[in-house]
This record gives structure tokens, C-alpha cells and sequence, in this order.
């Protein structure tokens, strides 16, 4: 792993404030990489200890794209970035995470939808995207193969809002808050 270049994913000199992203997406590369999404505010009941702060900003979630090699795949860092901010819960687990944590303070409900029954929170998909609007900011690194560093990435640094492959203690309490909103959306379909 190159470590100068993974320094301007964990390190960077300047984070992106997701509004800037939205009025810019230009700012992004349309390229395969790795992405930090870092928050100016943590949302509830995440822990901060151990994770990478930089001015005032706190890493809590890597994510990568595309997510495994595929020749084929059309993914790359600014598509996969929109689908996080402007997506559904169900296309984002980021999303999904963050949703169940902020359900009090959004008055968000997870529902499901559809012949597939996938899980969104409906109109408060806006609330959820304005709040990372407020709150969130960004960093990315262009790699042609990410799905090879994220594996080492997870075990060295705190992220608890990564669930995949990752042994952080939030982990356990986070897939619990999920799999009981996705019990209360399918009960309430």
C-alpha cells in the first residue's frame, strides 16, 4: 500500500463539506477508489474515541468503489458518492446506518417498498440527505483496485459506522439498531 497516497484519504489537507460536492460534483473523479466520509457532528450513540480527526472533522466510515473487481462495473467515486447523498437506504448501507441512528432526531421510519420489498425511509430520505448536507464532508483516493486496500484500512483505523470485515466494537450494537428497523419496516407493510 502506498502510504503518501492513502495519507490524502486519512489525512487530507482539505475535507469536502458534502454541500460543495452537490453544487461541484466535477470536484470528484469519475474514477475507482476509496472514499472517507467524515462528520462535523457524530451522530448519536456513535463512538469517537480512536477515530481520525482533522479540523474539527471525524472519520467514520471508508467505503470504496466499485466494490470488488469487475471489469465491467460502471461504478466509480463520484456516482457512488451521489447514490450515498441523494440515494435510498437501500442502495447506500451508509445511509441505512446513519438513518436508523438519527430516526428520533429526524423523525425517520425505515418502510418497505415495492414488488421487492427494498427498505427506504421514504419522505424522510430528504431529511437524511439534508442532514449529511449539514454534517458530513468528504475524502477520496483514486486507486484502481480499492477492494484491496480497504481490508487493511479497516483493521488499522476506528470506523464504526463500517460494518463488512470490520471488528470495531460499535459494530455489533449498529447491525442490532438495523436488523430491528428492517423488522419494524417488514411488520409494518
Amino acid at each position: 500500500m502506498d502510504h503518501q497516497a492513502v495519507e490524502q484519504l486519512l489525512q487530507p489537507k482539505k475535507i469536502l463539506p458534502v454541500v460543495n460536492f452537490l453544487a461541484t460534483p466535477e470536484l470528484i473523479p469519475v474514477e475507482p477508489g476509496i472514499y472517507g466520509w467524515w462528520f462535523k457532528t457524530i451522530p448519536p450513540q456513535v463512538p469517537s474515541v480512536g477515530c481520525l480527526q482533522v479540523d474539527g472533522w471525524t472519520l467514520l466510515y471508508l467505503g470504496i468503489s466499485p466494490a470488488r473487481n469487475n471489469p465491467t462495473s460502471r461504478q466509480n467515486l463520484r456516482k457512488r458518492l451521489r447514490d450515498h447523498m441523494l440515494g435510498r437506504a437501500n442502495s447506500s448501507t451508509l445511509r441505512l446506518s446513519l438513518g436508523c441512528l438519527l430516526s428520533e432526531q429526524l423523525n425517520l421510519k425505515l418502510a418497505t417498498y415495492g414488488p421487492s420489498k427494498y427498505v427506504a425511509f421514504g419522505a424522510g430520505e430528504k431529511r437524511l440527505s439534508q442532514w449529511l448536507e449539514a454534517n458530513a464532508g468528504l475524502s477520496w483516493l483514486v486507486h484502481p483496485q480499492p477492494w484491496l486496500i480497504k481490508p487493511e484500512l479497516l483493521q488499522q483505523y476506528a470506523l464504526p459506522l463500517n460494518i463488512n470485515g470490520n471488528d470495531h466494537p460499535f459494530v455489533t450494537m449498529l447491525k442490532r439498531l438495523r436488523e430491528q428497523a428492517i423488522l419494524q419496516a417488514d411488520l409494518h407493510h
